[in-house]
């Protein structure tokens, strides 16, 4: 029964946020299968805290005036959050046994995509410089890999919150705290995965460089990282890692 009544709220949610241009066709039924994952595993606790990372991930560029970064989210952009918590809901449901470790990972990984998200909508907001974090250059804000105190500090409080809807869930106590430290470091492992795997190219035309492989109607010369890792890349791998230790944690 939880699995078609969420179904029917996931459903409703994702039409909505489809009809605000929050979600391509695609990303709402991405969105549906991932909140009927979670309601069907845990009911209205699990899905309090999907719903706090969805609305604020989709509401914060609006509220702090970036109009560029609107565009509607894919499929593939919302796997690469709720892969890893949906997959957590599932291991839940087949494995009862588990049910703590996995619900931990299930919350250190929203934890995690929350503090990225917050990390990156408010650094670039307020910041005008960062600091690559594997070498302490100084880049513009919202490179990937780098990291400004506003952003850290932002970061940090979206995983705090997180964790604080994830009370009912979890308890409050050494739990919160386990998913507010899983997420903050996820936050951290996330940025060196930007700093070090994520593709970036330099432009043989303009000579400009950035995280796009086509420019000036052409190839990009891929000058670090990994050709086909791009930030989706990196917040799934962060989501899924953190997820994993967690449950290794917890175990």
């Amino acid at each position: 029964m939880n699995w078609l009544i969420g179904l029917g709220l996931a459903g409703l949610i994702a039409l909505v946020a489809g009809r605000m241009r929050w979600l391509t066709t695609g990303g709402a039924l991405m969105a549906t299968l991932v909140g009927a994952s979670v309601f069907g595993a845990g009911g209205v606790s699990a899905s309090i805290p999907m719903l706090a990372f969805f609305l604020s991930g989709s509401m914060l560029p609006h509220a702090l005036g970036r109009p560029h970064k609107t565009d509607r989210r894919t499929a593939f952009q919302v796997a690469a959050n709720g892969l890893a918590p949906m997959l957590c809901c599932w291991g839940v449901l087949l494995y009862p046994e588990m049910e703590p470790a996995f619900w931990l990972g299930y919350a250190a990984s929203l934890a995690t995509a929350t503090a990225d998200t917050w990390a990156t909508e408010f650094g670039v907001r307020f910041s005008e410089t960062a600091w690559m974090v594997t070498t302490g250059r100084r880049v513009p804000a919202g490179e990937s890999g780098a990291i400004s105190v506003v952003g850290t500090l932002s970061g940090m409080l979206g995983a705090h919150i997180l964790a604080v809807f994830c009370t009912p869930l979890m308890g409050y106590g050494v739990q919160a705290w386990a998913v507010w430290g899983l997420g903050v470091g996820g936050m951290v492992l996330d940025s060196l995965l930007g700093a070090t795997l994520q593709g970036r190219f330099q432009c043989a035309a303009c000579g400009a460089t950035g995280e796009q492989r086509l420019c000036c109607g052409a190839s990009a010369r891929l000058v670090r990282g990994v050709r086909w890792v791009d930030n989706n890349a990196v917040n799934l791998l962060s989501t899924l890692a953190t997820a994993g230790a967690a449950i290794l944690v917890w175990e």
